[in-house]
């Protein structure tokens, strides 16, 4: 438990290297706007059926930050898993699912270990209370390599320090 409770803090706390630039803040859904994050300048987005997707200029990370309903979890879980299967990802172990309060949000943290055709990778699913009348929660899908993971910590650090609620 204590290295779960470590893992999470790290993710969220931690930062190393440079400061990168960061740019507007981004609507994680125009339909319902929850939530707000803002991403590097060198960073790109992209609006997707339930929010944004945002990768890493050289693509060691994407992010997925969706907006949905409790009844939905499973189905976005599949939708990932497929896509992870069509990227040649396959998950080689699971961390149990860690829950905490964050910034008075209830957070929910699971990590995936993977392998792909370019080595290890890190899979993060968070789930995120944002507490609105819909019920809907918001899911960050995130899938790094390890040197991108490494690499890219100070901005991943600034990125989710920079999500506000609406």
């Amino acid at each position: 438990m204590l290295r779960k409770t470590v893992w999470a803090l790290a993710f969220l706390l931690a930062g190393f290297g440079g400061e990168p630039a960061m740019a507007g803040a981004l609507s994680i859904t125009d339909a319902d706007p929850v939530a707000v994050v803002t991403i590097p300048d060198a960073w790109t987005s992209s609006k997707i059926a339930r929010g944004v997707e945002i990768k890493t200029p050289d693509d060691e990370i994407y992010l997925w930050f969706e907006l949905v309903a409790p009844g939905e979890i499973d189905t976005v879980q599949k939708e990932h898993n497929g896509y992870f299967d069509k990227e040649g990802v396959t998950i080689t172990g699971a961390s149990e699912t860690m829950k905490q309060e964050v910034n008075g949000k209830a957070w929910s943290f699971t990590e995936l270990k993977a392998k792909s055709k370019d080595g290890d990778s890190i899979i993060r699913y968070i789930a995120i209370n944002p507490n609105v009348p819909s019920g809907k929660i918001i899911m960050m899908t995130y899938w790094a390599s390890l040197d991108g993971h490494k690499e890219h910590d100070a901005a991943m650090k600034k990125l989710i320090d920079s999500l506000a609620f609406k």
